[in-house]
């Protein structure tokens, strides 16, 4: 797969409570040692990596716990980064996996928790990131640069090609998006089971989500279901939105936005 399918495979266990799957997969691979409501966020990165084909990029063929450990592991391949010289100039990005230190050092062995990046604020004040075992639950969150020790940058499989963007070429005609008709599709479709199409351009936007490396190809489907909603979500906080303002639904703004990006037009 690629790094996008290690960040769907994550997403999957978004609201997972304790105690969980992931702790009973964990402990029947490495023992009664993980017995109990063992602290899991660690667990979860291991078991989304082998669910999505990365689990040697990703853990190096290992299961881990113990976030001290997987850190030093991604130092001891040069895959490292310290979070020294602030967000911006770090470099840190979606699917790098994220170890904090709650006490504000950049050292591994304070580490105490770990997740997985979905992208970076706009103005680089935020990561956001989904984490296992983040307050007994697996939830995304949003976190600023004196908690991030480090990142460790897995080496993942060759990712899709970025789609060309719709209408680029000069003899084709651009597609029209309409505004009010997508917001009604992307709040009716993701309650509906399979895959219904209620206004076809929705896979336009979803093309430039993918283009935006926020959505799986997969999902590119014209259905404006959950993990779209969830890939515009992403997108409005990457622009700079928060709360009531970054829910996934398309706004003239974020859309005008992608429309000028990915060459299509927004209209009423």
């Amino acid at each position: 797969m690629s790094l996008e399918g290690m960040v769907t495979a994550v997403e999957r266990w978004i609201g997972t409570g304790e105690p969980n799957e992931i702790q009973s997969w964990y402990r029947q691979r490495n023992g009664a040692a993980y017995v109990g409501n063992f602290a899991w966020c660690d667990a979860t990165i291991t078991r989304a990596a082998v669910e999505a084909g990365e689990y040697d990029a990703v853990c190096f063929g290992v299961d881990f716990a113990y976030t001290v450990a997987h850190a030093a592991r991604f130092k001891a391949a040069g895959q490292w980064h310290a979070m020294t010289n602030g967000i911006k100039a770090s470099g840190i990005r979606r699917g790098d996996i994220i170890f904090f230190d709650w006490d504000g050092s950049s050292e591994i062995g304070k580490i105490d928790h770990v997740g997985i990046v979905t992208g970076v604020s706009v103005d680089f004040k935020y990561v956001y990131t989904i984490e296992g075992n983040s307050l007994n639950v697996c939830a995304r969150r949003v976190r600023v640069v004196e908690d991030i020790a480090g990142f460790g940058r897995p080496k993942y499989k060759t990712p899709p090609k970025t789609p060309p963007a719709s209408g680029s070429s000069s003899t084709s005609k651009r597609p029209q998006v309409s505004l009010s008709r997508l917001v009604k599709a992307f709040k009716a479709d993701p309650p509906k089971k399979g895959t219904p199409v209620s206004y076809a351009p929705v896979e336009v936007v979803e093309n430039a989500l993918v283009g935006e490396r926020l959505l799986a190809k997969k999902y590119a489907d014209g259905h404006a279901g959950s993990a779209t909603r969830s890939a515009y979500t992403l997108y409005q906080e990457r622009l700079g939105f928060t709360g009531g303002d970054a829910d996934g639904i398309p706004g003239s703004t974020s859309l005008g936005r992608l429309a000028k990006k990915y060459g299509f037009d927004v209209v009423a």
